[in-house]
């Protein structure tokens, strides 16, 4: 099947005892999707947010001290 010329990526629905995220590639930079749990209700925020994913190696050499 040819790939759709207006496609931008894919996500997928995971889950963590923190709530549910998306995980995927839009216009191939891996990205993770969180739920905007500062939204105030009748607020014109965001109700997700979408992050550059940041390897897990990556992330435990930050906070290593």
């Amino acid at each position: 099947m040819p790939n759709n010329p207006n496609e931008l990526g894919a996500l997928w629905i995971k889950s963590s005892n923190r709530g549910e995220y998306m995980t995927g590639t839009i216009n191939g930079v891996q990205v993770v999707v969180f739920r905007n749990d500062r939204k105030e209700e009748g607020s014109k925020q965001p109700d997700w947010r979408v992050l550059k994913s940041v390897p897990k190696e990556q992330r435990e050499a930050d906070t290593d001290f």
